[in-house]
């Protein structure tokens, strides 16, 4: 045998509950330490196979003691910075969240207990409007978000592995059309014109609350701006979801509304917070306009008014017309798309009439 090859062992000691690996550094004789972060004697030993092997073929890297807000960082600005501005700012508040319920200081630190807990402070966290825990599907986002960002550590060989993240289920819920009386009152409940403005952009246009928000009056290839003479709404692919140029045509509701409005800038819609002037982000327009629905007294969102546009079309055109709807909702895929025509299916009904 290769007198320099390195051999790994297993060692298992009392007062710790990990087994450890450990392995001669060749080049000082000194012994080397490194936990596996399990009990499972099988989950050990692949690891130590894993390890012996990038040993003995020059692929091992030591991990490194980099702390958490130098790891944020660096994925910011060497991953981030590509990406949509949705996405950072998705991932910026995502990491907000987690430092203020985990508090991380080492990046190696953080582990299956350190995500439990995190799951466990978000079921406990107060949403906007006053319910107690985030949604499910916030859970499910926020954890695919924090897991993206260590299995970038990983391949940059800041962390050794990755940890195992907690399963959450989503409850499936179908697209349900949206009262036409909830939306007047929603309406008279907006403060002034730019705001209703706003609202119809989701009623009438479908539009996702940043869509709306970051709307320009000239061309713009970073943000969604209006095309009149074209009667659209584009958006441009460095900002749209799907990654490519789309549009979004204007109904006439709309477009009265939008030209009524003061042109007092290239935004659309420059809301500003009543604190400090400063321009509001995503979070405080959701605030602002469940603020709104809640005076009204009825369930509302701007999503919910992009689903309810949504069921209105479905029930305008038709399953046989599912592709226009695709594309004026702009989803994924199209079974996203044919959700929507979960409410409006009358074929459930018509078997039971006819059953005898």
């Amino acid at each position: 045998m290769d007198e320099r090859r390195i051999n790994v062992w297993v060692q298992q000691f009392t007062d710790r509950p990990a087994l450890v690996l450990q392995w001669l550094d060749p080049t000082t004789g000194r012994r080397r330490s490194r936990s596996t972060g399990t009990s499972n004697p099988q989950q050990a030993e692949r690891q130590r196979a894993d390890l012996e092997y990038e040993l003995n073929h020059g692929h091992y890297r030591e991990t490194s003691r980099i702390d958490w807000q130098r790891f944020r960082q660096l994925f910011e600005n060497e991953h981030l910075a590509g990406c949509r501005l949705k996405t950072q700012e998705k991932y910026g508040t995502v990491f907000d969240v987690f430092e203020q319920i985990v508090r991380p200081q080492q990046l190696k630190s953080i582990t299956e207990r350190t995500l439990s807990a995190f799951v466990s402070g978000m079921r406990e966290r107060r949403r906007p409007g006053g319910k107690l825990g985030l949604a499910p599907m916030t859970l499910r986002n926020y954890l695919v978000a924090i897991k993206t960002a260590l299995s970038w550590a990983v391949e940059q060989k800041l962390i050794s592995r990755l940890p195992a993240f907690p399963s959450i289920k989503v409850p499936k819920k179908k697209p349900q059309p949206v009262p036409s009386e909830w939306f007047d009152r929603l309406l008279a409940a907006a403060p002034d014109e730019r705001w209703r403005t706003y609202l119809l952009c989701g009623w009438w246009g479908g539009l996702r609350l940043d869509e709306a928000r970051h709307l320009r009056r000239v061309p713009s290839d970073e943000y969604p701006w209006l095309d009149l003479p074209n009667n659209r709404i584009v958006l441009p692919a460095v900002f749209a979801k799907s990654a490519e140029d789309q549009s979004v045509p204007l109904h006439r509701v709309l477009r009265e509304a939008i030209e009524k409005l003061p042109t007092d800038g290239e935004r659309v819609f420059d809301f500003r917070s009543r604190k400090n002037g400063d321009c509001l982000s995503g979070c405080g327009v959701s605030q602002r306009v469940r603020g709104f629905a809640k005076r009204a007294g009825v369930p509302l969102s701007m999503h919910r008014l992009r689903k309810g546009f949504g069921c209105r079309v479905a029930k305008q055109l038709g399953k046989g017309n599912a592709p226009i709807l695709h594309e004026l909702m702009r989803h994924s895929s199209m079974q996203i798309t044919m959700d929507y025509y979960a409410s409006v299916d009358d074929a459930l009904q018509e078997a039971m009439k006819g059953l005898s």
